[in-house]
């Protein structure tokens, strides 16, 4: 079978498929949200109306679908992004990606997230989900110790022998797990968090842990903010 050129008539993304209209011919036909990666190098974004595509058709079907042209995304999408590159900066967090390429992959809703992996890799994270599990990992509550001392000089997290609980320093404060699962960790850890929080927050440290979808950062409340605004937060952690 021969492959054809097609355009993007409309999408559909609550049932994830778009409807193509070949550009010789008629009619329309349905082809998946996303192209095959695997016919296509470009980034895994979903197609846009307007976009010009290859593929193969198979009765009312298109598969193999790869792009041959991407129509641009809207230019106040750009400026967003641009704005929030400039306010970013503001807090030494510098993007290497154009504003037009982070505002495709926003506009696109795609399955990568070049603006997130970013501020993931410059702001300081609790868990370590790319090297050990948080039930798992020895080097957790070090890490979070070491992370502390600019803002809370001697401040010592240490686990209770034979009891689900931390003792926190200074002043030994006991401090007891909350009832988290393997799939969901976060609310295990939530209440020492709480416990960090109120002391930085008593010391008029300018971070805080904020809770992104499966994790903590440390940032400023105002950056946090910001980045909630964005959608670049997803508080669904137990917030602390």
């Amino acid at each position: 079978m021969a492959q054809e050129t097609f355009v993007v008539e409309e999408i559909n993304p609550k049932h994830g498929f778009a409807r193509v209209r070949p550009e010789e011919g008629s009619g329309l036909l349905h082809t998946a949200l996303y192209p095959d990666p695997e016919f296509t190098q470009a980034p895994p974004f979903q197609l846009r109306k307007g976009d010009r595509v290859t593929g193969l058709r198979r009765g009312q079907t298109v598969s193999e679908v790869a792009w041959l042209a991407r129509v641009e995304p809207p230019w106040e999408e750009v400026e967003r992004v641009a704005e929030l590159l400039a306010l970013l900066e503001r807090w030494e967090i510098r993007i290497p990606h154009e504003a037009r390429v982070l505002a495709e992959h926003s506009w696109r809703d795609s399955k990568d997230n070049p603006l997130r992996d970013e501020l993931q890799a410059q702001l300081p994270t609790f868990f370590d989900l790319e090297g050990a599990h948080p039930f798992e990992d020895p080097t957790l509550l070090e890490r979070l110790s070491a992370a502390m001392q600019p803002y809370l000089p001697g401040f010592a997290i240490q686990p209770v022998q034979g009891q689900p609980a931390v003792r926190v320093e200074p002043g030994a404060v006991e401090v007891q797990a909350g009832v988290g699962s393997w799939d969901v960790p976060q609310p295990t850890f939530a209440p020492m968090i709480a416990e960090v929080n109120a002391r930085l927050a008593a010391a008029g440290a300018p971070v805080r842990w904020v809770p992104t979808r499966e994790d903590w950062m440390l940032a400023p409340p105002a950056l946090a903010a910001l980045l909630q605004k964005h959608g670049l937060l997803e508080a669904t952690a137990p917030p602390a």
